[in-house]
Parts: C-alpha cells; sequence; structure tokens
C-alpha cells in the first residue's frame, strides 16, 4: 500500500483540480474579469520562480545519469524568460502568442526527458541552454518591438487556432512528460523524478483548461491558478534547496573552522615540542596551545612516577578569565592511583577519556574545587605507546560539552606524537651519556698513548746515558785492576776519556730535561717562547749527531753531513731546533737497515731569505695512511712503543721559527723530511 500512495496523491490531486476547473465553468460560465496588473504580477512570479528553478537545477548534481535535470533547467530557463516578457507584453495576439510559446518552449524540454538517449545528451549539453536562453529574449523582444508581425491568436474574443494547436501541443507534451517522470520515479525512487512528474501534469492541465476558455473568462483564471500552484512548487523546491545549501554551507563552514583550529593546535604542539629539550619545558606551551585553540579553560599535564606506581602533577594552565588558581594548587598537591579520579582512570584504560560534568561525577574527588572554579566538562587522554602510559593530559571547560569523537581521536594523535617525543628525549640522553663515556675513555686512551710516547722517546734519550756510564763504569773497573801497574800516560788517556763521556752523560740529561719540556709543549702549546739568537746550523747537527752516535753505532747506521758550512748563521732557538733535528734523525734510526744512512743536507733558497735543511734516510719509507697523519696527535709510527709523537714536536718547532715543513715518503725507498727556516727568524716573510 506504501508504494501506492504517491500514485493516489497525485491522481486525487488531478481529479480534485478537474472537478474544480469544471465547478468554475458551471458557476461563471460567462464571467470576465479583466485585470491587467494581477495578471501581470503573476506571470512575472512564475517567470523569476522558473528562472531560479533553472539555476538551481544547473548548479545541482546530476539526479539522473542521463542528464534529464539539466534538459529540463532548460525548459524552465526558456520558460521562465518567455514569461517575463508576456508579463510586460500589451493585451493583443503578441500577448498571447508570448504566452503560448512560453508553454511549448517547456513542454518540449519537459518531452525531450522521455526520448531516445542520444537526443536527451544533446538536450542536456551546454550549449543548448545558452540557445535557448538567447532564443527566447530574441523572440520576447521581437514580438514588444513588432507586434504587428506575430500570428493572429484570437477572434472576436476566444482563441484562434494557432493558439489552440500551439497550446494543445504543449499539454500533450507535459502529459506525455509526466508519464515517462512517473515512471522513472516508480523504476528508481528518485523524489525529483516524482517531482517532474507532479509539475508536468500540472502544467498539462492548465493547458487543457486553455483550451476551453477564453481571455479573462473564469476558465482562463483557473489554470492561471493552476500555474501558480505549479510555479509554488518551484518555488518552494528552489526555497527548501537554498535553505539546504545555507545549512550545508554553514556545516561545512563550521567543520573547516574545527578542523583549522585542531590542526592549530597540533602544529602549535609539534612546535612546541621542536622548541624544547625536555617535555617538562615544552608542557606549559602544550597545554596552551590546546586549550586556546579548542577553547579548553584549563589544563593540567600529569607525568607516572613509576618508583610509586602514582600520577603527579608536573604543569597546569588556566585561560586568564578563568578563576582557577585554587582547583590548579590543589591538582598539583595530588597524586592518582590507577583508576582513580579522571587521570586514573585514562592511566588504567590507556584510553582518552570524556566526562559532561565533573560536578556530579562519583569518581572525581576534586568535585568541589571543581564547583568553586565552575568548571564542568572535562576530557583527557593518554601520553601513550600502544598499552604502556607515559603520562596523562587532561582539560576541563565551563560548559557541559557532549562527547566529541573526532576531538578524542585527533588528542589520541597527539598523546602518540608526545610520546613519540619522550622516547627520543630518553635516546638522546642515553645517547649523551653514552657519547660522554666514550670521550672519556677516548681520552684515557690518548693520555695512555701519550705517556707510552714520552716513555718512548726518554728510553731513546737515556740509551746513549746508559751506554757511556757502563763505559765509565768498565774503565774505573780496569783502572782499578791495574792500579798497581797503571801506567801515567794510559791512567791519563782514561780520564780524559771518561770525562768525556761524563760530560756526554751530563749533556744527556739536560737534553732529557728540554725533551720533557719540549713533549709537554707539543701537548699542551709552548710552556715559554723561543728565544732567538744567531746560530750555526752545522753546529747544533753536531751536536745532535753526537748524542745519537752511540745508538747509530749499534744500529750500524751511518750519520752523514752535506754542505752545512756553506749555510750562513740564522736567528733560531737553538735547543728547540736541536729538538726538531734529534727528532728526525733519532725517529729515521730505527727505520734504517743495517749499511744505510742518514743525511742531513743544507742549502739556501733561491731568494736567499732561507735556510732548507733536508734529512733523508735510506729507510723502509711511510705509507700513504701514516703520511695522512704526521704533524697531528694521531700520528702513527712502526716503531715499537711510539706512534710518531716527534714529528708533531717537528712541526711545532718549525711553525715557531715562521718556516715550512714538507714530507716525500715511497716505500721501499726511504723518507725526505725538509726544513725550510727563515734566516732572519719568523719575523722574515717567505714565498
Amino acid at each position: 500500500m506504501k508504494s501506492f500512495r504517491p500514485y493516489t496523491v497525485l491522481a486525487g490531486v488531478v481529479l480534485g483540480a478537474l472537478a474544480v476547473g469544471i465547478t468554475v465553468r458551471s458557476i461563471w460560465p460567462d464571467q470576465i474579469w479583466v485585470n491587467q496588473p494581477l495578471h501581470s504580477s503573476v506571470e512575472a512570479l512564475g517567470g523569476l520562480a522558473a528562472i531560479a528553478m533553472a539555476f538551481v537545477l544547473f548548479a545541482s548534481k546530476r539526479e539522473h545519469s542521463d542528464g534529464k535535470a539539466q534538459i529540463v533547467a532548460v525548459g524552465f530557463l526558456g520558460m521562465g524568460l518567455l514569461e517575463c516578457f508576456h508579463a510586460i507584453s500589451p493585451v493583443g495576439d503578441g500577448f498571447v502568442f508570448l504566452r503560448s510559446v512560453a508553454s511549448l518552449t517547456g513542454a518540449m524540454a519537459f518531452a525531450l526527458t522521455v526520448a531516445s538517449h542520444p537526443v536527451s545528451r544533446v538536450g542536456a549539453s551546454p550549449g543548448i541552454a545558452r540557445i535557448v536562453g538567447a532564443g527566447a529574449v530574441c523572440l520576447g523582444l521581437w514580438s514588444l518591438s513588432f507586434p504587428e508581425t506575430v500570428p493572429q491568436m484570437t477572434v472576436a474574443g476566444k482563441f484562434a487556432r494557432p493558439a489552440i494547436i500551439i497550446n494543445a501541443l504543449a499539454a500533450t507534451l507535459f502529459i506525455a512528460s509526466a508519464i515517462g517522470f512517473l515512471a522513472d520515479f516508480r523504476r528508481s525512487g528518485q523524489p525529483l523524478a516524482y517531482f517532474f512528474g507532479y509539475l508536468g501534469l500540472l502544467f498539462g492541465m492548465a493547458e487543457i483548461m486553455f483550451l476551453r476558455s477564453a481571455p479573462w473568462d473564469s476558465g482562463w483564471w483557473y489554470w492561471h491558478v493552476l500555474r501558480v500552484i505549479a510555479y509554488l512548487l518551484v518555488l518552494g523546491y528552489v526555497s527548501r534547496g537554498y535553505a539546504l545549501m545555507v545549512s550545508d554551507l554553514r556545516t561545512a563552514l563550521e567543520h573547516t573552522r574545527r578542523s583549522a583550529r585542531r590542526l592549530a593546535a597540533q602544529y602549535e604542539v609539534t612546535r612546541g615540542l621542536a622548541e624544547s629539550s625536555t617535555l617538562q619545558d615544552a608542557g606549559q606551551s602544550i597545554l596552551r596551545a590546546i586549550g586556546e585553540s579548542l577553547d579548553w579553560e584549563v589544563g593540567i599535564y600529569w607525568g607516572v612516577d613509576e618508583q610509586n606506581t602514582v600520577l603527579r602533577a608536573l604543569n597546569a594552565w588556566h585561560a586568564s578569565d578563568v578563576e582557577a588558581t585554587e582547583f590548579t594548587v590543589d591538582s598539583m598537591q595530588r597524586t592518582f592511583a590507577p583508576g582513580i579520579g579522571l587521570p586514573g582512570r585514562v592511566w588504567a584504560y590507556a584510553a582518552p577519556a570524556w566526562i559532561l560534568d565533573v560536578v556530579k561525577e562519583p569518581n572525581f574527588p576534586r568535585a568541589l574545587f571543581a564547583a568553586r572554579a565552575g568548571l564542568h566538562g572535562a576530557f583527557a587522554f593518554p601520553i601513550r605507546n600502544g598499552d604502556q602510559v607515559y603520562g596523562v593530559i587532561e582539560f576541563f571547560s565551563r560548559e557541559i560539552r557532549e562527547p566529541d569523537r573526532d576531538l578524542l581521536n585527533m588528542v589520541d594523535d597527539i598523546g602518540l606524537k608526545i610520546c613519540q617525543f619522550l622516547q627520543r628525549e630518553h635516546a638522546e640522553k642515553v645517547l649523551r651519556q653514552t657519547e660522554a663515556k666514550l670521550i672519556e675513555e677516548a681520552k684515557l686512551a690518548e693520555v695512555a698513548r701519550l705517556v707510552a710516547d714520552i716513555g718512548h722517546d726518554l728510553k731513546n734519550l737515556l740509551t746513549p746515558i746508559v751506554l757511556g756510564a757502563s763505559h765509565v763504569q768498565g774503565e774505573l773497573e780496569d783502572c782499578e785492576k791495574m792500579l798497581p801497574h797503571l801506567d801515567p800516560e794510559q791512567a791519563r788517556a782514561m780520564l780524559i776519556q771518561s770525562k768525556e763521556i761524563l760530560t756526554m752523560i751530563r749533556t744527556g740529561a739536560r737534553r732529557i730535561q728540554d725533551r720533557v719540556r719540549e713533549i709537554a709543549d707539543s701537548v699542551k702549546g709552548l710552556s715559554s717562547p723561543p728565544q732567538f739568537n744567531k746560530c750555526r746550523v752545522a753546529d747544533v747537527v753536531a751536536d745532535v749527531f753526537e748524542t745519537l752516535r752511540l745508538l747509530a753505532e749499534q744500529q750500524g747506521v751511518i750519520l752523514r753531513t752535506e754542505e752545512l758550512d756553506t749555510l750562513p748563521p740564522i736567528m733560531a732557538d737553538e735547543s728547540r731546533l736541536f729538538n726538531a733535528l734529534y727528532n728526525l734523525v733519532n725517529n729515521a734510526i730505527p727505520e734504517v737497515t743495517r749499511g744505510g744512512s742518514v743525511s742531513v743536507r743544507g742549502r739556501t733558497d733561491s731568494d736567499a731569505k732561507a735556510v732548507i735543511l733536508s734529512v733523508a734516510d735510506t729507510g723502509r719509507g711511510m705509507s700513504a695512511e701514516v703520511l695522512e697523519s704526521l704533524f697531528t696527535y694521531q700520528a702513527t709510527s712502526r716503531k715499537h712503543g711510539g706512534t710518531g709523537l716527534g714529528t708533531k714536536i717537528v712541526k711545532d718547532v718549525v711553525d715557531a721559527h715562521g718556516g715550512h715543513l714538507t714530507v716525500e715518503s715511497k716505500l721501499g725507498e726511504g723518507t725526505t723530511f725538509s726544513l725550510t727556516l727563515p734566516i732572519e727568524g719568523p719575523g722574515q716573510k717567505l714565498l
């Protein structure tokens, strides 16, 4: 029965309209009432309603896949424009002609909806609307401008044959289209199809009434009433569509505004986390960002005290226009166990929670203070990773608010992001601790390495002293054995040799002191400024060779000098220059195989502004890795117990003299260090 109700209503309307029409014709068969202003107003209202309907249908989505709504929109557009011209047309043939053509235009558009698909597709094309609109305007202007050219539409106060034919055709097309729309409604259940069918029947009945009327008689006014009813339905549809559009627009605007504010809250939270090193620092800005963006007046951040298994308030915020100091102070002094209060409830279930009115909530210990502050609505969300909760954030409002699932989903996502920040903060803390531990271990390792270097260098410096002391001891023992038979000349020779060795021991001890200071200078920087004086390079090299002579003899290495006597005196710190050359020669001796040599050569540069000393050995040479790390604390060495600290010392000495140091080495072919030293000291510029 329900499916036949729309058709029953429609049939009742049609039969009722016909009954009323017959009654009107029976009661006032010859009643003539001429009222041009009323007629123009009715027709203008109808025309404007039709045009409005056309634009609504053009702007709306297609209700049918074959574009029937757009075809009907074209009909309403043409009919509405011609109705408006009809409303302002003077009474006469043009008056009837415009009205008849308006009806036929609308009827043809309605009828196209039941035509074949190719025809209906043409009717729904955008170009047809422009053609029909332009044609209606041109026809209306032509009829008003040249009324004598319009076909004769009335004769002796009755409608002429052209008027009868046009309106009869319009009636037929309207009725046919109404049947088509009703069939479409029965098939698809689309309300718009039923509405179009209803309009088609009303317009068709009006045209039928037109055929049985004469201008200004009772029947003529009656079919105008039917058309007014149809246009009122059109206005109702347009008004309903406008109301729905406004409602949808308001809903969309509210949704957009809410989305924008929530996006702003997420952005502010993210920025607060990015600009803070700890969550404790970011807590206040996070509470303010969420509260101000989402219109909540009070916010509290609770952290998990794992040792005591309770929640403790770490941060609190409230809007400036809310007197919530007492509430926040009370909250900061409280702790909550799992399941107790709003924070404990969220902690226990690891999920957001909403309370309509905290004052009436049984499980809310702070209800008294909330009531004093005027707080009612509340929600809270966890800072969590899965089921592991690291904290809870709650917010309060003076309004009682209905639960907002979208808001809870959003803040739950914020809680996950804050948790990621906490985990990153923890990871960074562990990383910093690990880095500090590694740095400390590296420092200890560096100290150990430097101590080993110092021990190695001191061992080398002590070698000639030990050898000299052993030699003196041997001489003294021999002297003791030969005392009864000691020859004075032989004793004198032994004494001279012992004095020489003792002198060497004293010099070696002094060198050790200098060496220790030199190593300290290498590690910490020069402890005292260089003392520059005129010195001969040949003498410095001779002292170096004399100190290392016994070591070289033990290794079977030959020490040589070339062209040093030709060098001019230079401004230098003789002690530090000795140390630099000592390091180079001392480091070279262990690298040279027995029978090889270490040579110190000298020459002046092309401008005679500097001397160039080359310390060359015939040893094993150095690899690319060793060359790259020379002159740094990370220098490497192949000597047992050494790491190459000597080359760093050499570079420091050369730099202090304002010179340059270079090295050339090939594996298996030896190494050559070149020291370029200004003759006039570090103040002289070298090219």
